[in-house]
């Protein structure tokens, strides 16, 4: 492979491993699962140099690279020529513009590209499979050419989909129909604006998409795959059996209407204002512009300096029971009160006005978890206005980020004109609002619906001179960077202005923290101003009152602010290896070598099962067995199922 293509795809943390029967498997010795190309499937792909790392312990074993999208709208992709010279396909292998390189066999090719997404065509004889979502290629580095990193989407569709075609296994009763690209376009706009898990709606679309052949396929089970029910072999089976009668594409058409679906390209679709000049095939555009001499420049407002700018969106991120919504409750009360934030004296000049917060929360029951945490932190409580939902002719409905910014609007310009304005908003957590009317399942991994959803709601900060924060979650893969390891897409950490993490602070040699000591540390902030470090503070349990029903105390939890470490980074504070091995190790190095003790020599027991054996009987913890038992132990995947045994001791030198 070429330096050109290589150095691109080496940069990218999609690589996996697949066993000799071509089975793909996380470099975990996992094998892939779950919904392909989901936060949680691409948390756990690897880099380049960690999956040939892999491969070195496991002879036989292929280099494999995830195909799909990476999460800024492009998508990887491949394009897969099977048995070459006996299925006559010389001309397209030959022709496919790219790189390419030979497949595994030595028989057929692969091509791989990067651009926009197109209807897979799958396997159906032909010899031609082409995919660019829920797939990986071997990556054999064996050359053909290379033409560089090219989209290979408009090729697939115009040169490789009709030879694609002559191949198709549809039911002989079932009279094929093709249809052109603005059909394909249409039709996958209407079935992603309903529900793929409704049974009756998914079984009917499936058999009006049946006449299109492979390409009607593609759309269904792209779609189906946005239902948690999804069972790609069910599906496929589900397809193979269908006769339709009496129905075509057209009635997806008519039942995404009757969702309220309106095709984009449609004069309904079109806002009642646009002015078309004549002759000119689409609504003109013009540019609007300014000169910036005279523009006044602005200083920046802070909430909290370093941290929480006004009229920007802010997201604070970290793992479950990190200690995210006990800062935001202390955020809050401190903004209810006036009182100074941490790190400032508490002096009566410190104190400053109190101001209003804006609260949409669904995680935590408001009246069990939300208002005793306040209380705890010391909020005034009349300064905190809940947003509990809408109401759309005369019904309660859940709130929506997509539909319901003029009306959060309207409430911030009422709050204004009464000279009670709102300093803050809260979204906790982001995720639970973001489907609505126009995309009713947010695609978290695509960062062209999440900037659509989220930009809107940065004009409204900067109209309205509020700070936004929205609370999400970290993957699960402590290794990579915090900016990489927000749930979802790329878009959120591009849209906001300040990224706060709340963490566990790393133990080193000296010091191991204890359960309840945390970290908050700023991961981004694209403004001047930076706090220099990261808060350290430990979570307490307070009582703040007795329940009146059954008179048990009501307890929650606050921060006590410890002191800004200067040197906790987010670079510090990442890595697999960070930690001591502490206390734990020497019992579990003595442990080790008494279960293996009885053993005959060299025997190997599953990874699995020393494990559980050694958490169960209180030897370690499973935090610290996965960081520190390849230290001690020497694991191999020879047949699928990781096993191991004790490292041998260093030879002594004479």
């Amino acid at each position: 492979m070429s330096d050109s293509v290589m150095s691109v795809m080496q940069a990218q943390r999609r690589w996996l491993v697949a066993s000799p029967d071509k089975v793909p498997h996380y470099i975990n010795g996992q094998k892939r699962h779950g919904v392909l190309d989901s936060p949680d499937d691409l948390a756990q792909l690897a880099s380049y140099d960690e999956a040939k790392g892999t491969l070195a312990a496991h002879p036989g074993w292929h280099l494999g690279f995830a195909l799909g999208p990476d999460g800024t709208g492009g998508h990887w992709q491949g394009i897969d020529f099977d048995h070459v010279q006996e299925k006559g396909l010389a001309d397209l292998a030959n022709t496919v513009p790219g790189y390419v390189e030979r497949s595994p066999s030595g028989s057929g090719a692969h091509a791989i590209g990067y651009g926009r997404h197109f209807v897979t065509l799958g396997s159906n004889g032909t010899g031609i499979e082409a995919y660019a979502a829920g797939r990986y290629f071997t990556v054999t580095e064996w050359p053909i050419r290379d033409g560089g990193l090219v989209c290979l989407a408009g090729h697939v569709e115009q040169v490789l989909a009709p030879r694609h075609g002559i191949g198709r296994t549809a039911s002989a009763s079932t009279e094929q129909v093709c249809v052109d690209a603005k059909v394909v376009t249409e039709l996958r706009s209407a079935l992603f604006h309903m529900r793929a898990d409704e049974y009756d709606v998914w079984y009917r679309m499936g058999l009006a998409l049946k006449e299109l052949g492979d390409t009607g396929r593609g759309l269904w089970l792209q779609w189906s795959a946005t239902s948690e029910k999804f069972d790609p072999k069910k599906a496929e089976r589900k397809w193979a059996g269908f006769e339709p009668r009496d129905t075509g594409y057209r009635a997806v058409f008519a039942e995404a209407q009757k969702h309220g679906w309106v095709n984009p390209a449609s004069n309904a679709a079109q806002p009642d204002t646009v002015t078309i000049d004549l002759g000119s095939p689409s609504p003109a555009r013009k540019l609007v512009g300014r000169s910036l001499a005279g523009v006044a420049a602005r200083s920046i407002e802070w909430l909290w300096v370093g941290w929480i700018p006004k009229g920007y969106i802010t997201l604070f991120a970290g793992e479950t029971g990190a200690g995210k919504s006990t800062v935001i409750g202390d955020i809050t009360a401190r903004i209810t009160t006036g009182k100074p934030w941490p790190g400032e004296y508490e002096c009566p000049d410190a104190w400053r006005k109190p101001e209003r917060v804006l609260w949409l929360g669904s995680e935590d029951s408001i009246e069990e978890m939300t208002v005793p945490r306040l209380m705890a932190c010391g909020a005034n409580l009349e300064n905190v206005i809940e947003i509990q939902g809408v109401t759309q002719q005369g019904k309660r409905n859940t709130f929506s980020m997509q539909d319901d910014l003029e009306a959060v609007s309207e409430w911030l310009r009422s709050a204004r004109a009464e000279g009670l304005p709102f300093a803050m908003l809260v979204i906790d957590p982001v995720t639970s609002y973001l489907p609505g009317q126009k995309l009713r399942k947010v695609d978290l991994s695509d960062a062209g619906q999440l900037r659509t959803i989220l930009e809107p709601w940065l004009r409204l900060a900067q109209e309205h001179n509020i700070a936004i924060v929205c609370v999400t979650h970290f993957a699960k893969d402590t290794s990579r960077a915090m900016l990489h390891r927000v749930m979802g897409s790329a878009a959120f950490a591009q849209t906001c202005r300040s990224l706060c993490a709340v963490i566990e602070p790393p133990a080193t040699e000296e010091y191991e923290p204890g359960p309840h000591e945390k970290a908050m540390i700023q991961v981004k902030v694209n403004l001047p101003e930076h706090p220099g470090g990261a808060w350290k503070f430990s979570t307490e349990k307070v009582t703040v009152g007795t329940d009146e029903r059954n008179g048990k105390p009501i307890t929650a939890t606050r921060p006590s602010w410890d002191e800004l470490d200067t040197a906790l980074t987010p670079k510090t504070a990442v890595g697999p290896a960070r930690g001591p091995k502490s206390r734990q190790e020497p019992q579990f190095a003595m442990w080790l070598k008494g279960l293996f003790a009885n053993k005959p020599a060299g025997t190997w027991l599953t990874v699995d099962e020393v494990k559980w054996t050694a958490v169960r009987e209180g030897v370690v913890s499973e935090s610290w067995w996965n960081k520190h038992s390849a230290d001690h132990l020497d694991k191999q995947n020879p047949d699928g199922t990781w096993r191991c045994r004790p490292k041998e001791p260093p030879a002594q030198k004479g």
